[in-house]
């Protein structure tokens, strides 16, 4: 009051010779006054804690704590007359963990350092006046609930064994699997897929777990056994990465933060005013309110698919397509289901193969499909670095042979395997005197001519042992 009163003084001058000039600023420093002592009520003794105009704040409405990937968002109603917000953690308010104290009515906290593990938790609100008494006391209960094992599928082929899982529905962001074979933990690894390729055949059991950024693991999938064949070799042919010009179906190409990819599954033909008209929204803010705190969403509930055609240049046989991507799950959860089909001319089409592999026994084109379906209209997904990679496997012949120098043109050695294509062949002698080298000259797909050679470079004769590497 002591404030006003000087201001009152200090413009009194101008009271007679401007009259009207200082009523009108009477009339507005009346305005400013009555403004700022509603916002900032004056505390008397006497008045409760919290209070304005007497009366304690109360508790703020609506507070609830929503689990997103990387973070947890609290939000609640805008409180009149509170100045501030306070935020604890725990069952009581004297006992509870301080997290926070914020100005607004929502507030982003990072699961990591609150140590959100499996369990249930309180979170304890309470508004607080321009004197920064305290209202009463609003609770939001977060439960955090067990990762699901993923769901893990196996594909064989002779002594390589391709893993691949789901990734399971949870609270944060998967960060990592662990991988384990016969009931050890043999490494991890951050994407939903592996290649092990085992130097003995045998039986061999695998599983795999989820960890979160949090560090809760899942329990683990459902065991995997398999049986191998002895080993062969898996060569890497050829990689062509997506160009994303092909069919989409709710699904857009997007730049997640420098990142090309794509992003869906999504509706994509509204304009900024059309989206809020046609969910009743008249602001930002009301989109959040009503559960949406991405621009994107609602997504497509329906899903959506992205289809490209691939043309490797060449009729390939006997290869292997693989399909490839990094998955970013935004929000929510989104399965990718791939399906693959392949043609020799573009014209005639083998059937649709589910799943990210596939055996073509002769093909130039490979197309692809990814599915995106959605769990709700909150889940959104952005797929990069899309490829489709050709891989060869390479069966290992081997065995013994009788080198003579006599023999004209070097000793013919024929495989024990048929190979429809060979990649190499390899020899040493066995157990000499003297040292000995080995020439494999005229290799075939059928034979291969050996010629054994002392220091001196004459023919030799000589017991060898070859290997060889082709594909059947």
């Amino acid at each position: 009051m002591s404030n006003e009163n000087a201001v009152r003084n200090l413009i009194r001058i101008d009271d007679k010779s401007n009259p009207t000039f200082f009523r009108a600023i009477q009339l507005l420093i009346d305005d400013l006054y009555k403004i700022n002592n509603e916002v900032f009520p004056i505390v008397t003794p006497g008045q409760e804690q919290g209070s304005v105009g007497g009366l304690v704040l109360p508790a703020p409405l609506n507070f609830q704590g929503v689990a997103y990937p990387d973070n947890l968002r609290l939000d609640w109603d805008d409180l009149q007359g509170a100045f501030r917000y306070q935020i604890r953690i725990g069952r009581l308010w004297d006992t509870a963990k301080h997290v926070l104290t914020t100005a607004t009515d929502m507030a982003n906290v990072d699961p990591v350092y609150l140590n959100l593990i499996y369990g249930t938790y309180n979170f304890l609100l309470r508004g607080m006046n321009a004197n920064a008494a305290l209202g009463d006391t609003a609770e939001a209960v977060l439960v955090i609930p067990q990762i699901p094992p993923p769901d893990l599928f196996v594909e064989v082929m002779l002594s390589t064994v391709l893993l691949r899982w789901t990734e399971p529905a949870s609270s944060w962001r998967i960060h990592h699997y662990i991988i384990y074979k016969d009931g050890l933990e043999i490494g991890t690894i951050s994407g939903t897929f592996k290649l092990i390729q085992e130097q003995i055949g045998g039986t061999y059991s695998y599983a795999v777990a989820a960890v979160d950024i949090v560090g809760n693991v899942s329990t683990r999938s459902a065991v995997k056994t398999v049986e191998l064949h002895d080993p062969s070799e898996y060569e890497f042919i050829e990689a062509v990465y997506a160009t994303y010009d092909g069919v989409k179906v709710n699904i857009v190409e997007y730049n997640l933060e420098g990142i090309h990819g794509l992003l869906g599954p999504i509706v994509d033909d509204k304009t900024w005013e059309e989206h809020y008209v046609v969910y009743g929204w008249d602001s930002p803010f009301a989109q959040i309110e009503a559960g949406y705190p991405i621009y994107m969403q609602p997504t497509e509930i329906t899903g959506g698919t992205y289809t490209e055609k691939f043309d490797f240049g060449e009729v390939r046989r006997n290869i292997k397509i693989v399909v490839d991507y990094n998955k970013y799950q935004i929000t929510g959860y989104t399965d990718i289901q791939v399906e693959i089909r392949y043609s020799i001319d573009d014209i005639t089409w083998s059937e649709w193969f589910q799943g990210n592999t596939v055996l073509a026994s002769e093909f130039r084109y490979a197309e692809i499909t990814l599915r995106f379906i959605n769990i709700d209209d909150k889940a959104l997904v952005h797929i990069s670095n899309l490829m489709v990679s050709l891989n060869v496997i390479l069966i290992i012949d081997s065995g013994a042979a009788v080198c003579l120098a006599s023999d004209v043109g070097g000793t013919l050695v024929a495989y024990t395997k048929e190979y429809t294509g060979i990649s190499s062949v390899t020899a040493i002698t066995s157990t000499s005197l003297q040292p000995l080298y080995v020439v494999c000259d005229q290799v075939t797909k059928d034979d291969f001519r050996a010629l054994v050679f002392d220091s001196s470079g004459n023919r030799a004769n000589a017991n060898i042992n070859w290997k060889s590497r082709g594909i059947v």
